[in-house]
Formats: structure tokens, sequence, C-alpha cells
């Protein structure tokens, strides 16, 4: 049997060169694909409030909510305490704070 031959430096530079080539193309194909991908996921200008003002007025209702919100886990709080045996816990002040009894 014959021993196959070694490639030559101009065979391996040939065949690296060819794998890059493809590597490249495909990288170039993923790019393109990425780019539209991006495009169609990208919302166009409109009229209408940002979705920064839309995230904004959010935050000013959840604080505005705050007192009740803080009211509804006191209650919820007092009311599993009485279901657990515990002394029931006294109820917040202005600052969120538990307190003396009201």
């Amino acid at each position: 049997m014959t021993k196959p031959s070694e490639p030559t430096t101009a065979e391996w530079r040939a065949h690296v060169d060819e794998q890059f080539d493809a590597i490249h193309e495909s990288l170039r194909a993923l790019h393109q694909r990425q780019t539209l991908i991006l495009e169609l996921l990208t919302p166009e200008e409109r009229e209408g409030p940002s979705l920064d003002d839309l995230l904004a007025r959010i935050v000013t209702l959840i604080a505005d909510q705050r007192p009740v919100l803080r009211r509804i886990d006191h209650t919820t709080g007092a009311s599993l305490d009485l279901l657990e045996g515990r002394t029931p816990r006294s109820h917040p002040d202005a600052a969120g704070e538990e307190g003396a009894e009201v």
C-alpha cells in the first residue's frame, strides 16, 4: 500500500482559506437575519406617549395607591395574626412603620 502524501503548504493554505470563506459567509447570513429581526421588533415612530412616559405614569399611579396598599397589607397581617393566635400587629403610621394602636 502506498502512504498518502502529506499536503503541501499551499494546499493547507487553500483549505484554510476555503474554511474561512465558508465561516465568513455564514456570519454574513446570520448578520442579515439578525438585522431583519431587529427591524421587525423595533417599533416605528408614531404619535402618542413614549414608553418612558407610560412607565413614569405607571410609577406615579402605584405611588398614589401606596396608602391603600399599606392599609390592605396591615389588615391582612392583622387577620393572619388573629388566625394564628398571635397578638394583632399595631396600625402603621404614615411612614409605614408599625406604631402604637390607633
